[in-house]
């Protein structure tokens, strides 16, 4: 097959994608986090605090970090894409593997974090909402919600994902991406390419 679209063309995309998926994800876990009785912004919140913030800037920084990393990850999204075996060629695929980047999102820079810097935050941020609750108790507390903090964390980065995929699929489809070599021709999807290259050229894939 003759088709691919540029790495450029597909950085842009991912780029573009990863910030509407960004921005789906973010009133996402703010409804899972009201669920378990959270803060709505409280993983923004801890990831502000982490970086010195105060409580009342914090959640702001925080929103524009997950915003940062969601066009860096949308970014590397775009450059895997561009690949010949990984371009997006219909919505099944580009979902499935938007999802599975999601995954490794959440398996690379959710969960370690999860296990390191952030527990202290979340107990910070739990005395603050109750300053009579005595230390023991916030511990354990928090320590029997992790389960369904994971659970919720996972259930974000895999709608992460699937925004992501499916976002960049339509706009590679949209753009004309796919071009023919020969003559220079662009084509809205690889199917109306091989039929041209096949009537046009007579490359028999």
């Amino acid at each position: 097959m003759t088709s691919r679209y540029s790495v450029q063309r597909g950085i842009g995309v991912g780029s573009l994608s990863g910030i509407i998926a960004g921005a789906v994800m973010l009133p996402v876990m703010m409804a899972t986090n009201m669920m378990m009785g959270n803060p709505p912004l409280a993983f923004q919140i801890m990831t502000g605090m982490m970086m010195g913030q105060t409580m009342a800037t914090a959640a702001g920084v925080g929103i524009v970090l997950h915003m940062v990393a969601s066009t860096i990850i949308g970014t590397i999204f775009g450059i895997v894409i561009s690949t010949d075996k990984l371009r997006l060629t219909s919505f099944a695929k580009g979902t499935g593997l938007g999802i599975a980047t999601g995954i490794i999102a959440f398996a690379v820079l959710f969960l370690p974090m999860m296990m390191t810097v952030l527990p202290p935050q979340m107990v910070g941020l739990m005395h603050m909402m109750n300053p009579q609750a005595p230390m023991p108790m916030i511990m354990k507390n928090i320590q029997a919600a992790m389960p369904m903090i994971v659970s919720g964390a996972v259930f974000v980065h895999i709608v992460f994902g699937a925004v992501l995929g499916s976002v960049a699929t339509a706009m590679l489809r949209a753009s004309k991406s796919y071009e023919c070599r020969p003559c220079h021709m662009k084509f809205r999807n690889e199917r109306e390419l091989r039929e041209h290259e096949e009537q046009a050229h007579m490359q028999k894939h």
